[in-house]
C-alpha cells in the first residue's frame, strides 16, 4: 500500500472535480496518457477506480442489504438509508468506474500492446479488472454500455446493453484474460496491490468472477450456462482465505481505510455511526455465531442487538467493532467463503458434481479464517466448535433448509463488502428485509439510477427507471 497515500488524494480529487459528464467525455480525455507505465496505471485503478467507490461511496449498500444500520441522524447516514440516493454519488460511483478504472486499463492494455507486446500477462490483468468493473457496475445499474463501451472512435456515444448480455459478455471477457495469462512473461508487480504480481492469483481471481457472473445467470437461466459452470468448477478457483483478492489498507497515515478516517475525523475514533443490521444480528444470535465478538460490540447489558433501518440511535445497540472499521480494514473484491458457497449452491442443485456438504463447510472455515492474524481474530476452538454444531452441516437437510443455510452464511460471510452483500440479498431473498422507517419508496431499493448528465448528453442512454424495478438476475 505504499503507492496509495498522496496520490490517492489527488485521484479522489480528480474524481470529484475532473468528472467527465458522459463516457462520451470519458473517451474522448485530452490528457489521457500515451508513455506511463502499466505499474502507475495499476495503483490507480485499484485505490482511485475500485475503492474509493466500493468503501465511501457505496457503503450505503450495507444499509440496503440491512447488515448495517446507521446510528446517527446526519442526512449522509439518513437519505440513502432511506432510500434517497444522492445524484452526487450515481455520478462519482458511474465516472469513477467508467473513468478511473475503465478508461486507465484501456490504457494499460493499449501501452503494453503498443510498447511491450510480449508482456501479455498485463494485458490479461487488465482484462480481470476491467470484468471486475463491468460486474460492480452491472450490480448497482442494470443496464450499461459495455460491448460499445470505451470505444469512441467507433461508438462515440455508445449504446447499452442489457443486464444479461452483460452478464454473459463478462465469462468471454475473463476468458480472453486466462489466455493472456497462460504464459511466463513480464507481469505488473509493484503496482499490484492485491498479489504483487502472482500470475496464478491472477487466474484464481479470474476464474472466480467467471462463476459469479455464471451463478448470477443461473439464477434466472441455468440450463444456459450449466455446463459453463462445471467447467469453471474444474479450474483454479479461489478456494482458501489466504488467496482472497484483497485490496489491503494500512495503519500509515494516509493509507487508512476512508471508512476509518470518517470515524476517527468525525467521532474522535469511535464508532458512533454504524450499528448491527437485525436480520443479520439475528441470524448469528441463533447460531451461537462466534464471528459476532468479532463484528459487533455488545451493548450496555452485554447482548448483540441490531438497529432497524432508518431509526437512528445507539441505545441499546450494539455498534460495529472497531475490529471492523480499523485503519487496515481491507476490501475485499474475490473471497474464498464466496466461491465456496456458490459451489455449495451449484453442487446441491445439480449443476455440478462435488460434495455440497464439503463446499459449504469450506465457505465457513474460509469466513472464519478471514480475520487470522487480525484484531477479533477467532479462536481455532470457537471454530472447531461451530463446525461441529448443526450449522456446520448441511447432510441431513432438505434441499430447500440447505440452500437456504449457504444463503445465510454467505449473507454473515460478506460483512463490509457492500455490493456483494446487497447484490446475494437481492439474488437470494434471503435473509427477509423490512422497508426502512421513513423510506421514501413503498418498496425495496432494487438498483440505483443511471446518471442524468449520461441520460441526458448519450442519445443511446435508456429512460431512467424506478430504483425499485427488479435486476435482471433477480428471480
Amino acid at each position: 500500500m505504499k503507492f496509495i497515500y498522496k496520490p490517492l488524494f489527488i485521484f479522489l480529487a480528480l474524481l470529484t472535480f475532473g468528472c467527465e459528464d458522459s463516457i462520451e467525455g470519458i473517451n474522448t480525455n485530452p490528457l489521457a496518457a500515451t508513455v506511463i507505465e502499466a505499474d502507475l496505471l495499476m495503483p490507480q485503478v485499484l485505490v482511485g477506480g475500485f475503492s474509493a467507490n466500493r468503501t465511501v461511496e457505496l457503503n450505503s449498500m450495507n444499509m440496503h442489504s440491512q447488515s448495517w444500520s446507521a446510528t446517527v441522524g446526519f442526512g449522509v447516514f439518513v437519505n440513502p438509508e432511506r432510500y434517497n440516493i444522492s445524484a452526487n454519488t450515481t455520478n462519482n460511483v458511474w465516472v469513477g468506474q467508467f473513468t478511473t478504472a475503465l478508461r486507465n486499463l484501456l490504457q494499460m492494455r493499449r501501452l503494453t500492446e503498443a510498447n511491450r507486446p510480449d508482456a501479455t500477462n498485463i494485458i490479461g490483468q487488465a482484462q480481470v479488472l476491467e470484468a471486475f468493473a463491468y460486474l460492480n457496475l452491472t450490480q448497482i445499474f442494470g443496464d450499461i454500455p459495455f460491448s460499445e463501451a470505451l470505444q469512441v472512435e467507433d461508438f462515440p456515444n455508445p449504446k447499452f446493453d442489457t443486464q444479461e448480455q452483460v452478464l454473459r459478455g463478462i465469462p468471454t471477457l475473463i476468458d480472453q484474460a486466462l489466455a493472456n495469462l497462460a504464459n511466463e512473461t513480464d507481469i505488473v508487480e509493484d503496482g499490484d496491490l492485491i498479489y504483487k504480481g502472482d500470475r496464478e492469483s491472477w487466474i484464481r481471481f479470474g476464474n472466480s468472477l467467471k462463476l459469479k457472473a455464471l451463478m448470477l445467470i443461473a439464477n434466472v437461466d441455468p440450463s444456459s450456462v450449466q455446463s459453463a459452470i462445471q467447467a469453471v468448477a474444474n479450474q483454479p478457483l479461489i478456494l482458501d482465505a489466504s488467496q482472497d483478492a484483497v485490496l489491503n489498507y494500512t495503519d500509515a497515515a494516509g493509507n487508512e481505510n476512508p471508512i476509518w478516517k470518517t470515524i476517527d475525523q468525525f467521532g474522535g475514533g469511535v464508532n458512533t455511526f454504524w450499528g448491527a443490521g437485525i436480520p443479520l444480528v439475528n441470524i448469528m444470535n441463533s447460531n451461537s455465531d462466534p464471528r459476532r465478538a468479532t463484528y459487533f460490540d455488545t451493548n450496555s447489558s452485554g447482548d448483540y442487538v441490531g438497529q432497524a433501518q432508518g431509526v437512528f440511535s445507539t441505545t441499546g445497540v450494539s455498534t460495529i467493532s472497531l475490529n471492523i472499521i480499523r485503519p487496515a480494514m481491507p476490501d475485499r473484491y474475490a473471497t474464498a467463503a464466496e466461491t465456496n458457497f456458490y459451489l455449495a449452491e451449484a453442487a446441491l442443485l445439480g449443476y455440478i458434481s462435488g460434495d455440497a456438504n464439503a463446499f459449504y463447510r469450506a465457505g465457513i472455515s474460509a469466513s472464519l479464517n478471514s480475520y487470522d492474524g487480525a484484531p477479533g481474530q477467532i479462536s481455532q476452538a470457537d471454530k472447531d466448535a461451530f463446525l461441529a454444531s448443526s450449522r456446520g452441516s448441511i447432510t441431513s437437510d432438505t434441499e430447500a433448509v440447505a440452500l437456504r443455510k449457504i444463503h445465510e452464511e454467505t449473507y454473515v460471510a460478506n460483512f463490509t463488502r457492500a455490493i456483494e452483500s446487497w447484490t446475494d440479498q437481492r439474488r437470494n431473498n434471503v435473509p427477509t428485509i423490512v422497508l426502512p422507517t421513513g423510506a421514501v419508496l413503498t418498496d425495496f431499493i432494487r438498483r440505483y439510477q443511471i446518471p442524468l448528465s449520461e441520460v441526458t448528453s448519450n442519445p443511446n442512454a435508456p429512460e431512467i427507471v424506478p430504483l425499485t424495478t427488479p435486476m435482471w438476475f433477480q428471480k
